[in-house]
């Protein structure tokens, strides 16, 4: 399981596009992006919703993130 001292999470500003990108980073030298979003606020609130799958104990290893990703998806359908 993932230490909360060991994630490194951010919101990362592409300039020039108007994207911004929420990452996370699980261990030295690994960083996956979660989501490209239209704004930072959209970007913070799937880095939220990192943090709480982490705390449900949802996220225990890398292979986790990608079912959490599939979770993300699946929101994003509905909302569309």
């Amino acid at each position: 399981m993932f230490s909360p001292n060991q994630i490194i999470a951010c919101v990362v500003r592409q300039y020039g596009t108007g994207l911004y990108r929420s990452c996370v980073s699980l261990n030295k030298g690994s960083t996956i992006c979660l989501g490209i979003h239209n704004d930072e606020q959209t970007a913070s609130d799937t880095i939220n919703q990192f943090w709480e799958a982490c705390k449900k104990g949802e996220i225990k290893q890398p292979e986790d993130v990608s079912l959490f990703l599939k979770s993300l998806q699946g929101d994003l359908a509905l909302a569309t």
